[in-house]
């Protein structure tokens, strides 16, 4: 069965991903502006540091010759490294350094150290600068190694003179502590010499001592070996078996005659035949049997051993009539056959116990020459090795001993070749400039850090964002065709300041502001808005196959989302388009807003009164610019909006509707917030919901669409609302050809 292919990740759209971080541009920002902030300030805050460096030489000198050779070699150049490194980190050897220098007595040297002095409590002035000073140096002295024996010593300092003479005294330090470890090496090596002497000495003693000792073992276990050897373990083995099988034999006949003590014997009475003459009389046929074993095995013949025969025979006569005697004595009121029959039990538990004997000793004698044969070359495996090392130590001491007699060692020693020596290659430097910060370096560094940064939280602001954001998606998750997507373009720049009037009173005397005309005006017929409600009004007119449908209801999942200001638009389209009366009303009695979209004053008087009087007042309609267009506005009414919207008044208010107008557009509330919308839904021949692009929640305008559904199934479609952003190439849009500002559909 062939594996399915995995699927492979869809590739990044650069275009896509271009969109995202203009569209959450102050995300990508905020961070970017503060790291390069908080980089510029590094670059400029920070104090410069000034970097002395000197170069110093290692030499080593010559090595001994032969076998001393690899003994007294010094530390290779990795290993004096790391001993710089570990002196550089020592208080004494940086106390000298700072005593070299004379910076104590420094007036600002003192005064910079001084302002520290908290760190140092119960300490005098002078102790707490070289405190400070000694702290200083430690994390401020690097050795790194070059090519060869070269090591570099960097210091780093405030002062760029102060650096200079840090580094000075460093390398000055590091020449005299050279100095010194050459003559503690000489005395080293004169007692090394000493020390190695006795213990190659006494190494030599241990291994000729462990060696006579295996020596012996193999001596002793060859003396005290068994009676089995190579010549006779096949006879041995033979023996080894027929007494196995001769115990088996005389351990069934003592259980058949045990057998026979029912109704005769008790369980008791056969040991009521002991006595001291048969015990031992017992115990000496048990030595006869093994002696006889043995006359056979060094015979190597089963009849071998005629003398052992003849004495076994006569003490099992011996213990027979012992027994007999012992019967008759222990069992007076036994019968005949029954004092027979302890008697003959009697002599077969001693044949058993004379042939286990045998069978255990030659049982031993084998077992013990295969031991001792697979031990030997274990032990000749461990006398060469320890003869090895005889060898080698009796070489060592004898090499070491002939090295120490010669005249190489003295050498050795006036010469102080033992240890290296450092020679300064290139003297402390003076800095002419600061080595830190490297303020284009940090600046640089602060860009990039940012961009990663603000990058990065835009992406995983995008990636956890559960807000709905192409059509793809909504066509995919809801089941819905997406009739069209609504850009952010200039027409709807000034609704939202619409939407919140004004609450300072205007000044007296001051002429009111001229009203602006609303969206009728300002919604062209040849702009991306007016040509994208155009597309909506065709692929309405043939939705699922139908005609323009005359009642229509807009809505949505939450506040914010565009419907208000959607339900204008497409009044004004349809009644532009289909030339034919419209109505456009306002159903949000709760927060009514559509006549701030129109750019009409509010009203009192309107659908309120309508539905709670039951009669369809002609004078609350009103008229707009468009002739085809009237508005009816929501109105107030004391009655609370739930029980003027229900199912009654809602058919009864369509029908009249009806009568009078061939299109009828409903802005209503948003289907979660109140049961309006399912009311209405079930009275209306279609349903059109809005979803924003980017802000509309995914389970949200699921369920939204879901229960909107279940009150009738009659929802036509989704209109995108702010795709200006998101939507670009969904329909065809390019930003810069029709214009589009950053303005959304709000309502």
């Amino acid at each position: 069965m062939s594996e399915l292919p995995i699927p492979s990740a869809p590739p990044i759209d650069p275009g896509e991903l271009l969109r995202t971080l203009v569209r959450r541009k102050w995300l990508l920002l905020l961070p970017w502006l503060a790291a390069l902030a908080i980089g510029t300030a590094a670059a400029f805050l920070l104090k410069p540091v000034y970097f002395s460096n000197t170069l110093m030489l290692l030499d080593r000198g010559q090595n001994m010759q032969g076998p001393l050779g690899n003994i007294s070699g010094g530390p290779d150049v990795e290993q004096q490294a790391d001993i710089m490194r570990e002196q550089v980190q020592s208080s004494l050897f940086l106390k000298s350094v700072v005593a070299a220098t004379g910076v104590k007595d420094d007036r600002a040297t003192r005064a910079w150290a001084l302002k520290s002095a908290a760190r140092y409590p119960g300490l005098s002035q002078d102790e707490q600068v070289e405190a400070f000073l000694v702290d200083h140096l430690r994390t401020n002295v690097l050795i790194k190694r070059s090519k060869g024996k070269l090591f570099q010593v960097q210091v780093a300092d405030y002062d760029a003179e102060r650096a200079r003479k840090f580094c000075e005294a460093v390398s000055n330090q590091f020449v005299a502590s050279s100095k010194a470890r050459q003559l503690e090496a000489v005395q080293a090596q004169q007692e090394f010499s000493v020390e190695q002497l006795q213990v190659y000495k006494r190494a030599l003693q241990e291994a000729e001592m462990k060696l006579e000792g295996a020596r012996r073992a193999v001596i002793s276990s060859t003396i005290g070996g068994t009676t089995v050897n190579a010549t006779n373990l096949t006879f041995a083995m033979a023996l080894q078996e027929q007494a196995a099988v001769d115990a088996d034999d005389q351990r069934q006949r003592v259980a058949d005659l045990r057998s026979q003590f029912a109704g005769r014997l008790k369980d008791g009475d056969p040991q009521q035949l002991s006595s001291p003459e048969v015990n031992a009389l017992v115990g000496q046929m048990a030595s006869l049997q093994n002696q006889l074993g043995r006359a056979m095995l060094s015979e190597a013949l089963l009849s071998g051993g005629s003398s052992a025969r003849v004495a076994l025979a006569r003490k099992t006569s011996e213990l027979e009539f012992a027994l007999n005697e012992a019967a008759a004595r222990a069992l007076p009121s036994a019968s005949a056959d029954a004092r027979d029959l302890a008697v003959r039990y009697r002599l077969a538990q001693a044949d058993l116990n004379a042939r286990e004997s045998w069978r255990g000793w030659i049982s031993g004698q084998v077992d013990a020459f295969q031991r001792e044969r697979v031990m030997a070359p274990n032990r000749e495996l461990d006398i060469s090795r320890i003869q090895a090392e005889v060898d080698q130590a009796r070489s060592l001491y004898n090499a070491f001993q002939q090295q120490s007699a010669a005249a190489q060692i003295a050498e050795a020693f006036q010469n102080a070749k033992v240890s290296g020596r450092f020679v300064i290659m290139e003297p402390a430097t003076r800095p002419v400039s600061p080595g830190k910060p490297n303020r284009p370096l940090l600046v640089l560094m602060a860009l990039i850090v940012g961009g990663i940064i603000g990058t990065g939280t835009v992406l995983v602001v995008e990636h956890h964002d559960q807000s709905v954001r192409n059509a793809e998606e909504v066509e995919s998750m809801l089941g819905l065709p997406v009739l069209g997507a609504i850009p952010r373009v200039e027409e709807l720049a000034r609704v939202r300041k619409q939407k919140q009037p004004s609450s300072a009173a205007a000044a007296p005397g001051a002429l009111p502001a001229p009203r602006d005309g609303g969206l009728i005006q300002r919604l062209k017929v040849e702009s991306p808005l007016g040509l994208e409600f155009k597309r909506i009004y065709l692929n309405l007119a043939r939705t699922r196959g139908r005609t323009l449908p005359r009642t229509i209801l807009i809505t949505s999942s939450t506040r914010g989302e565009g419907k208000t200001t959607t339900s204008a638009c497409l009044g004004i389209t349809l009644a532009r388009e289909h030339r034919q009366k419209t109505l456009l009303v306002d159903f949000d009695l709760r927060s009514p807003a559509l006549h701030r979209a129109l750019g009409m004053p509010g009203s009192s008087w309107g659908l309120a009164q309508m539905l709670a009087q039951r009669t369809f007042d002609e004078r609350f309609v009103r008229q707009t610019a468009l002739p085809t267009l009237d508005f009816l506005s929501a109105g107030r009414s004391e009655r609370p909006a739930a029980e003027l919207v229900d199912a009654d008044n809602v058919e009864w208010f369509l029908r009249e509707a009806q009568s009078r107008y061939e299109l009828i557009v409903i802005d209503c509330a948003p289907c979660l917030a109140v049961p309006d919308p399912l009311i209405l839904g079930r009275a209306v021949e279609g349903v059109l919901y809005v979803i924003k692009a980017g802000a509309t929640i995914r389970k949200a305008a699921e369920y939204g669409v879901k229960v909107q559904r279940e009150a009738r199934d009659n929802v036509l479609g989704v209109l995108m609302n702010d795709a200006g952003e998101f939507l670009p190439q969904y329909y065809g849009y390019k930003a810069n050809y029709y214009g589009y500002t950053t303005e959304a559909v709000e309502g």
